[in-house]
């Protein structure tokens, strides 16, 4: 099952991913939500580390962690090139209107969203479409968001998604 994501419109998100490093203000961004608990932001974090990244982007890893605690994928995030700012599943919703993870963020230099939503087309997938969708939209093509595919990272959600709490046992 696809996992919300808010629009390219929204207003909170777009503000936070523009405070996000504001002296890179001429670049394009991409901001890649991970939350550490879950599988398939841990597949997404072996792609960002394996693939060759442009050098012309502003790239931040947003980890999202229960306490909000440094853990082992920040260092070899770091080691490949990305910022890493870990938060908490609460800050994450108050402060990126987010809920879910993994969940790709790209802005372009004007700080307006270009893209909100993730990274491939089926779950569990191997086909990584991040650099494609960062391609396209730098030429200008339309390019619709793809379902997020993950985990829920906010309580409310992982209420909805999981009611029994059968996935936590």
């Amino acid at each position: 099952m696809a996992l919300p994501a808010p629009a390219v419109t929204d207003m909170r998100l777009r503000d936070a991913v523009a405070a996000i490093h504001p002296d890179h203000a001429a670049t394009w961004r991409a901001v890649h939500v991970m939350y550490r608990r879950c599988p398939c932001s841990q597949r997404t974090i072996t792609h960002l580390r394996a693939a060759p990244r442009p050098a012309d982007l502003d790239e931040v890893v947003v980890m999202v962690d229960d306490d909000g605690a440094p853990g082992p994928e920040d260092g070899t995030l770091r080691a490949a090139g990305f910022d890493v700012r870990v938060i908490t599943p609460a800050a994450l919703h108050a402060e990126l209107d987010l809920e879910a993870a993994p969940v790709l963020v790209i802005a372009r230099p004007d700080h307006e969203l270009a893209y909100v939503g993730g990274y491939n087309r089926h779950k569990q997938s191997a086909a990584y479409e991040d650099l494609a969708i960062l391609a396209d939209l730098r030429a200008d093509a339309p390019r619709a968001s793809l379902p997020v595919f993950g985990c829920a990272v906010s309580a409310r959600l992982a209420d909805a998604v999981d009611p029994l709490g059968l996935g936590r046992w």
